[in-house]
C-alpha cells in the first residue's frame, strides 16, 4: 500500500459491498449477510432461499435504465447486445457475459426447433456414453490387476518369500480344494482348517528349504537338526511335496508375471485411448446442449405470468447479464483506479441486465422474428472489497466461462477434489494414515487424556476426496472443537491457509468506535479514506463517460 499499512488486518470491520441504492427486503438481507461474512462464497449465495439465476437480485436498485422500442428487431436487438461494448473499449473494464436466458412461447416455431435440437443433442450424448461406463469399469479393473501384479513383481525382485508363499497357498495350492480329506493332495488350508495339521500353513511359511525338514545326520556339516525336523513324518512328507511344487511354481510365475504385467499395461493404454476418443466424440454434442437454451424448462415454468406471452401469438424474451469490473487500490487519501488486479484492495463492478422482447406480427403469428420488439437495459453499480470480488463475483464469471467444461465433467465423471488434494498430499508426504492423523490432531487439541471421536476420520476422507470443504469444521456444527481440530490439522501438516478466507468482521462495535477515535480504523486497507465516496465516483463515470454518449449515439433523449 502507498500509505505503508499491513494487509493482515483484512476486513475486520466488515466487507465492503456498496450499491447505488438499497433494494427490497431480500436484497438488503443478502447484502447485510455478505458484509458480515455470513455469505462468503458464490455457492452460499446461490443456496440462499429466493436467489434466482440473475445477479441483479442482490445489486439494489438500478442506477440507470435505458429503453428502446421499434416495429422490428433492429435497434432493440442491437442495444441488448452492445450495451456493454463501451465499458470494454472506452472505460478499460473487463467485460464478461455471465448469463443468457431465453423464454420462447410454446406456440412458436422457434420453441419447437429448440426442443427438437436439444432432444437430438441429448440422444447423441446418450449414444456416445452408452459404452463409456463400460470402458471406465474396464480401466478400473485393469488398474486393480496391475497394482496387484506390480506388488508381486516387487516381491520377486526383493525375494519376499512370505508374500510369494501366501500367493501360492491362496491362489495355487488352494485351487485343489476338492481333494479327499487327509490326502496329501489336499490344500494346506484345508488340512489346517479341518484340524488335521493345525500348524501346517505356519510351518510352510517358516520353511527356507527342504533341509529344514531333515535331521542333522542327513545334512552335511550340520551341528543340529533342521528347524522343522521334529514334525511328524507324514506332515513332513506333505510339506516336502508342497515346497517342491512351490519352487517350480515360483520359477514359472517369475518368468510369466513380467510378460503378464506388460500385456495388462498395453491393454490399459488402449482403454485410456478409447476413453479419450469417446470424450472427444462427446464434446461437440455437449457443447450443443450447453448452447441450446439450457434453462428452457425453468423459464417455461416461470414465464407463464410474462405479460407479452399472449395465447395464440408467438413471443420471445431474452435476458442477458454482463459483469464489468476494474481494480482499485486504496491510497492514503483516495481509492484509485489501477491496472494490476493483484494489487487491488477494491473493485468497481457494474452488472448490466439487458431484456429483449419481441412479438409475432399479425401476418405470421407463429414466429416472433418479424414483429415489434423492445429492449430494456438496467445498470447496477457496486464497489466491493477484494474478498467479496474474489469469493463471489469472480467465481460467478468463471462459472459461466467454464460451463461447458463442467457439463463435460459431469457426463464423463471427472471430479476435481479442489483443496482436498492439497490436504491428502500433505498427509501422504508425512506417511501418515488417516488414523494416525486423527490421533495426532487429538493429542494436539486434547492431550493424551482424550481422543477425537472415530467419525472424525470420515470427515478427513470426505474433505480429501473433495466431497466437503475443509472449512466445514470451522462452523462448529459437527464437532464442538471443530475449529481447533482444523487449525491443528493445518499446523501438523504445514498447510498454508489463505488469510483471505477469514470470514466477516472480527472487530466488535466498541472496538470499531475506539479505533475511529484513535485513527486506527482509517489505516485499514479495506476502509475508504475519510470524505471519499467511491460509489459516487463510479456513478459519475457511468453517467458522464458512458451513458450520455451511448444514448446520443442511439439518437435518444439524454434527459433521463
Amino acid at each position: 500500500m502507498s500509505h505503508g499499512h499491513d494487509d493482515s488486518a483484512g476486513c475486520k470491520y466488515g466487507h465492503m459491498f456498496e450499491v447505488h441504492e438499497q433494494g427490497g427486503e431480500f436484497q438488503q438481507e443478502v447484502q447485510e449477510k455478505i458484509q458480515k461474512g455470513e455469505i462468503s462464497s458464490l455457492e452460499e449465495l446461490e443456496n440462499e432461499e429466493g436467489m434466482g439465476p440473475l445477479f441483479n437480485q442482490i445489486m439494489g436498485e438500478h442506477f440507470k435504465k435505458l429503453k428502446v422500442s421499434a416495429g422490428g428487431q433492429g435497434t432493440p436487438y442491437m442495444v441488448s447486445w452492445t450495451c456493454a461494448d463501451s465499458f470494454d473499449e472506452d472505460l478499460n473494464y473487463s467485460v464478461h457475459k455471465t448469463n443468457e436466458d431465453i423464454f420462447v412461447a410454446p406456440q412458436s416455431n422457434l420453441h419447437q426447433e429448440f426442443a427438437q435440437r436439444k432432444q437430438q443433442a441429448e440422444q447423441r450424448v446418450n449414444q456416445t456414453l452408452s459404452g463409456f461406463s463400460d470402458l471406465k469399469q474396464q480401466k478400473h479393473l485393469l488398474e486393480h490387476d496391475i497394482r496387484k501384479l506390480r506388488s508381486r513383481v516387487e516381491a520377486l525382485n526383493t525375494h519376499d518369500d512370505i508374500q510369494l508363499k501366501a500367493d501360492f497357498v491362496e491362489l495355487v495350492d488352494g485351487a485343489g480344494g476338492g481333494a479327499q480329506q487327509g490326502s496329501d493332495e489336499a490344500p494346506l488350508k484345508t488340512l489346517r482348517d479341518q484340524n488335521l495339521y493345525p500348524s501346517i500353513v505356519a510351518d510352510f511359511y517358516e520353511m527356507d528349504g527342504l533341509d529344514d525338514l531333515r535331521k542333522k545326520e542327513n545334512l552335511e556339516d550340520a551341528e543340529k537338526d533342521g528347524k522343522l525336523a521334529k514334525l511328524p513324518a507324514n506332515e513332513k512328507a506333505i510339506l516336502k511335496k508342497k515346497f517342491v511344487m512351490y519352487e517350480k511354481w515360483k520359477d514359472l510365475y517369475g518368468s510369466e508375471i513380467q510378460r503378464k504385467l506388460k500385456d495388462l499395461k498395453a491393454q490399459l493404454k488402449n482403454i485410456e485411448r478409447s476413453i479419450d476418443e469417446t470424450k472427444n466424440n462427446l464434446e461437440p454434442y455437449v457443447r450443443d446442449l450447453a448452447m441450446i437454451n439450457p434453462n428452457a424448462s425453468h423459464l417455461l415454468k416461470g414465464g407463464m405470468d410474462f405479460y407479452p406471452a399472449i395465447q395464440g401469438t408467438a413471443s420471445m424474451r431474452r435476458d442477458i447479464e454482463f459483469i464489468c469490473y476494474k481494480p482499485l487500490k486504496k491510497s492514503e487519501y483516495d481509492i484509485e483506479v489501477i491496472e494490476d488486479e493483484d494489487e487491488a484492495t477494491h473493485f468497481r463492478v457494474v452488472v448490466i441486465h439487458s431484456v429483449h422482447v419481441n412479438l409475432a406480427s399479425g401476418e405470421q403469428p407463429n414466429s416472433p422474428a418479424g414483429g415489434p420488439s423492445s429492449a430494456t437495459v438496467m445498470y447496477y453499480p457496486a464497489v466491493v472489497c477484494k474478498h467479496v470480488f474474489k469469493n463471489i463475483i469472480e467465481p460467478r464469471i468463471e462459472k459461466e466461462k467454464n460451463r461447458f467444461q463442467h457439463m463435460m465433467d459431469d457426463y464423463v465423471g471427472d471430479f476435481d477434489p479442489g483443496d482436498g488434494l492439497r490436504f491428502r498430499q500433505a498427509r501422504e508426504n508425512k506417511n501418515w494414515s488417516v488414523r494416525k492423523l486423527r490421533r495426532e490432531i487429538g493429542k494436539e487439541v486434547h492431550g493424551e487424556e482424550k481422543q477425537i471421536p472415530l467419525e472424525f476420520s470420515s470427515y478427513i476422507r470426505r474433505i480429501e476426496d473433495g466431497m466437503d470443504e475443509p472449512e466445514i469444521l470451522t462452523k462448529g456444527d459437527e464437532f464442538e472443537k471443530g475449529k481447533e481440530y482444523y487449525e491443528a490439522w493445518t499446523d501438523l501438516l504445514d498447510i498454508e491457509v489463505d488469510e483471505e478466507d477469514e470470514k466477516g468482521p472480527s472487530a466488535s462495535a466498541l472496538d470499531e468506535y475506539f479505533d475511529k477515535l484513535t485513527g486506527k480504523y482509517w489505516e485499514n486497507p479495506y476502509v475508504a479514506p475519510p470524505d471519499v465516496n467511491p460509489m459516487k465516483d463510479l456513478e459519475s463515470e457511468i453517467q458522464f463517460s458512458y451513458y450520455y454518449g451511448y444514448k446520443i449515439g442511439l439518437g435518444l433523449n439524454t434527459m433521463k
